[in-house]
């Protein structure tokens, strides 16, 4: 399953509200480019590369992490903090890019 950026373009490119991966909290997603999805949460802003959401889908496609959105969070979560695109300090990359791929269908909750 290979990431198509047109289709995410597509799905985002007027602003969408998608949900969080715990509580009734919704985030915005404020713009899409070429390189980015940009998301605003109610107290912080962000962007999610393209790079990172295609990393997020190869570890979903090599079974590396599990298809729950939170437990596929965690396991990004460690990928950044241990594997060889190691990242110090706090990202919010994990939980981003586990809304976004729930959003798109990858992932389902049990």
């Amino acid at each position: 399953m290979a990431l198509e950026w047109d289709d995410v373009r597509t799905r985002y490119a007027g602003g969408a509200t998608v949900p969080s991966l715990a509580g009734d909290s919704v985030l915005e997603v404020t713009g899409v480019d070429d390189a980015a999805i940009s998301l605003k949460g109610r107290l912080w802003r962000d962007s999610l590369a393209k790079s990172e959401l295609e990393t997020a889908l190869t570890l979903l496609e090599t079974g590396e992490a599990p298809r729950d959105p939170i437990q596929f969070a965690e396991a990004l979560r460690r990928y950044y903090s241990e594997g060889p695109d190691m990242r110090p300090g706090c990202s919010r990359v994990p939980n981003m890019a586990a809304v976004i791929l729930k959003d798109l269908g990858y992932l389902q909750e049990h």
